[in-house]
């Protein structure tokens, strides 16, 4: 299976690419008034307004400068039945896709861990270095679902 790979504080991550539209430069994003913390704003895509989050702070890290080569993820999340949301996911930088055996990646010990409960699927040692593989169907919830729609 193909994982789109990038980092957030020095730490490599992984998404199934059937779930990323695109990967594009972090510009600039327009400030809006949101109840999420981590929205970082909107940006305008071939004509679209989309939310952009700060992925970084969505996994409770610190928000930092984002560095020269930082990238958005497009991603699209199941909404509801029927109903796609597509948002922008900063992140450090997009390292590149690769091939993961799914029979390789280890299932994280999440126990009294909320977050990674949530939004790790399992770990992989991938060429010689770790990546934790993120369950991005998890990210949100239906209120923030609704909270990012509204923004």
């Amino acid at each position: 299976m193909q994982y789109l790979t990038f980092r957030l504080k020095a730490v490599e991550y992984a998404v199934d690419v059937k779930i990323v539209d695109t990967v594009v430069e972090h510009e600039e994003t327009t400030a809006v008034p949101s109840p999420v913390d981590y929205m970082k704003g909107v940006m305008n895509l071939r004509g679209q307004v989309i939310p952009v989050i700060d992925l970084a702070r969505k996994f409770g890290l610190p928000e930092g400068a984002h560095a020269d080569h930082a990238s958005v993820i497009v991603i699209r999340v199941d909404a509801a039945p029927g109903k796609i949301l597509t948002v922008g996911a900063l992140v450090d930088e997009v390292s590149a896709v690769v091939d993961i055996d799914e029979a390789n990646i280890e299932a994280a010990r999440t126990e009294g861990v909320a977050l990674w409960e949530r939004f790790v699927r399992g770990v992989i040692r991938f060429e010689e270095r770790m990546v934790i593989i993120v369950e991005a169907e998890a990210l949100f919830s239906i209120k923030e679902i609704e909270a990012l729609r509204v923004a």
